[in-house]
């Protein structure tokens, strides 16, 4: 018999057993992630739509006192 620690003593945090997957899970075991997810109808950031919005509004900060200033 070894002293090592078995593979399941490794990973356990808690003195409760491990049950398996749990209501939380059912959408990883029945498919319906995936089918939702390359169904493109999930909404993701668009980065670069945020990256144009962030630099119109640096664009407006620098533009909008000059054009203020040549009509003082």
């Amino acid at each position: 018999m070894s002293s090592r620690p078995q593979t399941a003593d490794l990973y356990e945090e808690n003195d409760e057993p491990d049950l398996g997957p749990d209501e939380r899970d059912l959408d990883l075991m029945d498919g319906s992630w995936e089918r939702e997810y390359y169904s493109g109808r999930m909404k993701t950031r668009n980065w670069n739509a945020i990256g144009a919005g962030i630099g119109i509004l640096i664009l407006a900060a620098i533009l909008v006192p000059i054009v203020l200033g040549l009509f003082d």
